[in-house]
């Protein structure tokens, strides 16, 4: 199939081309913004069976005014002093100004003297929006509301912020917007200076960011197309997380096929036969790989947090085009460019007296490889132990920006007011018949007295009596671990089948993170294991083998302990870090089990091409790290440089993904596909591939389509 492929792409490359232009075309202009599907309201991404979610349905019909998005506008003093009574009338006419304002989407702004704090130097300023968290709505109110609030306050000595689960929905997506252009940015200059660096010629560092770029709009266009005729929405983290993925395994794959084609020609093939030779040995390779990885991100699919399974279309589309581009459009670029492709650096045959890094390393493995084997997983099994101190943290305020506007206003509001200001809990009691006013008020009561709440509001009831809403203000910052663990606990135990005969729900931001925590946990335990058996099922149809994927999963497996390891040395130990975001153990698991199983596939690939050859197991090692660690080492600085960018953004949950992932391809590179697995084949010998037979060089010749000479022409 890839010997056709390559004949083809050989032979027809502008035809190839100019289908690319006009498919890109074809999907890009047409398409919808991928921004319109974008949201991080934690409720939207929650299954109805889920009790937080349920309580918001009751919440919309019943209480309306709490069921939507708000904010509480933060005012004091810029001298920090207490609000003279000039103030407090100041802010006051705030409140009443911007009611009065009918901004859209504002369906109130309210403040009184109970929204004065304790100490007299901060007054909150009630806002409530029509629509959820991340709608357009509430989107547009947000900066209107800001405006509105500094230009009125302005020269009264006061100051006011807007927080609340509206702005931090814009806050949070205005950051990972912004993050966004400082990885595009921060990606073109690292390919252009690695890829300029390794191949000593402007055309191959310019080629792999002009192709992508292309690609990854169509990736773009394409997942758009589908969230809006499937009608789901996605988190914006998937922006900056396609567009590195992208970047990364396509400049992998590209790396892959331009190392075996310098290669070729530098024992003297022609370009043309070079190239197509390369497209049938590296295309079983990369295909190998897009498919890992695709597989990996589809386990995405049977989550029940949509948070997490909705980044699984826009993941697995963009490598799938990143793939056929690798196969047919790199190629067909290569082809009419020629030899001129590798100018200035025109491939030239190895100095014979001159041993490589890699001939270095593959001598070192063939000689000793169980020391080898021992310090290399030694190594990886040490940092495996920093997952011992492994914390966790639902704090998606606390992970943005130190200047994010919402934050900075919270800060202000969380050293008046309890925590729990910024996001109460609510508990929704409906009866087929009108609750008791009396259960009511003793639900209150026992809530009040329960672990976790710093006070109870009085309980509200609906015009016809038919339902009511207790607001519970805790004592904890909602988005906190203890918060979220008495909301879990004490507080649902104290609500839940409290009053016989009516249904009593508990809702609100704490609410949903419990939700959100349990569906998580329960994802994990589908995820991990349909991610690793699809893995293993690909690998032992690639390398026909039974054996060998038992070893590199186990590799990839101890690689991925070692990463959580080390990040949580660096982010909890070393930068203080309250924990690590919720959604990383489940990211970089598939993350490095699909991107770092990427080169265990290349070196494996060489490893049973030379063992098929003939070479004894030590000599198919040397040999398949000599050939092989150059273009894994390259490709994997290169996609470990694209994540490293998420460490400019200054967003926690992106650093912690780009350490992570960054070094869990270092690692796989570099300590498990180079060494750790060649190690093993040279010491397990046939058995690593067993039930694969060991081949003669005639045997293979008789199978091969491609001639004997061809496969160990020049120097092996």
């Amino acid at each position: 199939m890839f010997d056709r492929l390559g004949g083809a792409v050989v032979a027809h490359p502008w035809r190839i081309i100019v289908a690319w232009v006009a498919v890109a075309a074809f999907i890009i202009i047409p398409s919808p913004s991928l921004t319109r599907f974008t949201s991080n309201n934690n409720s939207s991404f929650l299954p109805g069976s889920y009790q937080s979610v349920q309580a918001e349905n009751v919440a919309q019909e019943n209480f309306p005014a709490v069921a939507g998005a708000s904010g509480l506008i933060v005012v004091n003093r810029t001298d920090s002093g207490v609000l003279t009574t000039s103030d407090q009338q100041k802010i006051s006419a705030l409140a009443a100004s911007l009611s009065g304002a009918h901004i859209p989407a504002v369906t109130s702004v309210t403040t009184s003297a109970s929204h004065l704090s304790g100490d007299g130097k901060v007054q909150l300023v009630q806002v409530v929006f029509a629509g959820q968290p991340g709608d357009q709505g509430p989107n547009a109110a947000v900066p209107d509301v800001r405006d509105r609030t500094t230009d009125f306050l302005a020269g009264s000595g006061l100051q006011g912020g807007l927080t609340g689960n509206a702005a931090i929905s814009v806050d949070s997506t205005n950051a990972f917007q912004n993050a966004e252009k400082i990885i595009t940015v921060a990606t073109v200059v690292l390919i252009l200076l690695l890829l300029g660096f390794v191949f000593r010629s402007p055309i191959i560092a310019v080629l792999p960011i002009a192709i992508i770029g292309i690609v990854h709009q169509m990736a773009e266009a394409v997942t758009a197309d589908l969230a809006d005729w499937l009608g789901f929405v996605v988190g914006p983290e998937l922006a900056p997380l396609l567009l590195v993925v992208m970047f990364g395994v396509g400049t992998d794959y590209i790396v892959f096929l331009l190392f075996r084609h310098r290669e070729r020609v530098s024992r003297g093939d022609g370009a043309l036969a070079s190239l197509r030779y390369s497209v049938v040995r590296v295309g079983e390779v990369i295909t190998s790989a897009a498919a890992t990885v695709m597989a990996a991100f589809a386990a995405l699919l049977v989550a029940s947090l949509e948070s997490l399974r909705t980044l699984a279309p826009g993941l697995i589309v963009g490598v799938a085009l990143m793939l056929l581009a690798a196969l047919t459009l790199v190629p067909a670029i290569m082809s009419i460019l020629g030899l001129h492709l590798f100018w200035p650096a025109y491939p030239k045959p190895a100095d014979e007296g001159h041993r490589t890094r890699s001939e270095r390393i593959g001598g070192r493995v063939a000689r000793h490889p169980a020391v080898v084997l021992g310090v290399s997983g030694g190594a990886l099994i040490a940092l495996a132990f920093g997952t011992l101190g492994y914390k966790t943290t639902y704090n998606q305020l606390a992970e943005l920006p130190s200047d994010t506007p919402s934050q900075q206003a919270y800060d202000t509001m969380a050293a008046a007011f309890p925590a729990g200001y910024l996001g109460p809990t609510q508990v929704f009691v409906t009866s087929p018949a009108p609750p008791a006013h009396t259960e009511v008020n003793a639900l209150s009561a026992a809530l009040a007295r329960t672990t976790g709440v710093a006070t109870v509001v009085p309980p509200q009831y609906t015009p016809n009596g038919g339902a009511a809403m207790i607001q519970v203000l805790l004592t904890d910052d909602p988005y906190s671990i203890s918060a979220i663990d008495n909301v879990a606990g004490p507080v649902r135990t104290t609500a839940n089948g409290s009053i016989p005969g009516a249904t009593v729900l508990v809702g609100g931001t704490t609410s949903q993170l419990v939700d959100v925590r349990a569906a998580l946990r329960n994802d994990m335990k589908h995820v991990f294991p349909l991610a690793l058996v699809a893995v293993a099922i690909i690998l032992a149809l690639l390398l026909r083998t039974i054996v060998a994927p038992i070893y590199l999963l186990a590799g990839v497996i101890i690689t991925y302990a070692a990463t959580l390891g080390t990040i949580v040395l660096v982010f909890l130990d070393g930068f203080g870090f309250t924990g690590l975001d919720f959604t990383i153990p489940i990211i970089v698991y598939l993350f490095v089990m699909a991107i770092g199983t990427d080169y265990n596939i290349l070196i494996a690939s060489r490893l049973r091409e030379e063992f098929n050859a003939g070479e004894e197991p030590r000599s198919a090692a040397r040999l398949a790290i000599e050939h092989g660690a150059p273009a894994v080492s390259a490709a994997a600085l290169v996609l470990a440089g694209t994540f490293a960018s998420l460490l400019l953004t200054g967003i926690q949950l992106l650093e912690e993904i780009g350490l992570a992932v960054a070094l869990g391809v270092l690692l796989a590179a570099n300590v498990l596909a180079t060494r750790i697995v060649p190690t093993l084949a040279a010491l397990r010998g046939w058995h690593f591939w067993w039930p694969h037979k060991l081949h003669t060089r005639t045997a293979t010749a008789r199978d091969d389509p491609l001639s004997a000479k061809e496969l160990s022409g020049g120097k092996r």
